[in-house]
């Protein structure tokens, strides 16, 4: 199975969704902007699953080619592989870098091998969570931003567009972070542009963020939901209807909704 979702072509939505035997996924891009930034693809065979999701840097001209041009040259780097490991990622990486010629944009990508033994590497600030069987719910990597727990409420919320790492024509080295790891029966890994995770719940105390990751949000809105098509499902409605109510506040907890493009992807290990 192989699916290429450019954000050039995204008009309101677009989904696939598959299964590699050891394990089953779901990926879905939805437009936010006038023109839809995200880009995604899925590919899987009898031995890895692999998708990423790439996120064109707003503000900058060519934000949605620069995502899907990024996203196709990752992907016809990747599927050739059996097996990767950090030189291989990196290598994959700079493809996608090399294809862009004009704009930015972010990368997190994910290669599962049939024996649970996984690749999660990102560039910018797409988030990458992990959910285990028991339901917790933890960042794998962490984001390439200007901000970070500890800072003020202002400065969190007022900079957390600003990223410190992107793919594009910088003439710069890329820092990537990487984690690897085996899923277990059961275990879920979620990736995601930003259109997911600056809608969630950020702890907050005495007028500074005290833990800005969302997972605690994330958990309650995915409860015991597994299936991955479900999963996003879910994230999707939950985002819609946060960006419709607005800004929030309750003890020890803020959210500040930001319209935007969403694509998110999930697995689950069989």
């Amino acid at each position: 199975m192989e699916k290429l979702i450019p954000g050039t072509k995204v008009t309101a939505s677009a989904s696939c969704s598959g299964s590699a035997g050891f394990c089953d996924f779901a990926l879905t891009v939805k437009k936010g902007h006038e023109e839809c930034g995200d880009s995604a693809f899925a590919y899987s065979d009898a031995g890895k699953v692999v998708v990423g999701i790439f996120d064109g840097v707003s503000g900058e001209p060519g934000a949605a080619t620069a995502s899907s041009d990024a996203a196709a040259a990752a992907l016809k780097h990747l599927k050739t592989l059996d097996t990767c490991d950090g030189k291989r990622m990196r290598d994959a990486l700079m493809q996608a870098q090399l294809a862009v010629t004009a704009g930015y944009t972010t990368a997190v990508i994910l290669f599962v091998e049939k024996d649970g033994s996984f690749l999660v590497a990102g560039v910018g600030d797409s988030p990458a969570y992990s959910i285990s069987a028991e339901g917790r719910v933890e960042m794998e990597i962490p984001l390439a931003r200007m901000t970070d727990d500890g800072d003020s409420i202002f400065k969190f919320f007022y900079f957390r567009n600003v990223v410190t790492s992107v793919l594009g024509p910088s003439g710069q080295d890329v820092p990537v972070r990487m984690r690897e790891g085996r899923l277990k029966k059961g275990e879920v890994l979620l990736l995601a542009s930003d259109g997911l995770s600056d809608n969630l719940w950020v702890k907050v105390r005495d007028g500074y963020v005290k833990d800005g990751s969302g997972t605690d949000d994330l958990k309650t809105l995915i409860g015991k939901q597994r299936d991955p098509g479900k999963i996003i499902g879910l994230l999707l409605d939950g985002v819609a209807e946060r960006i419709a109510a607005g800004k929030k506040e309750k003890k020890g907890m803020m959210l500040v909704p930001k319209e935007d493009d969403v694509a998110i992807t999930a697995l689950r290990f069989k």
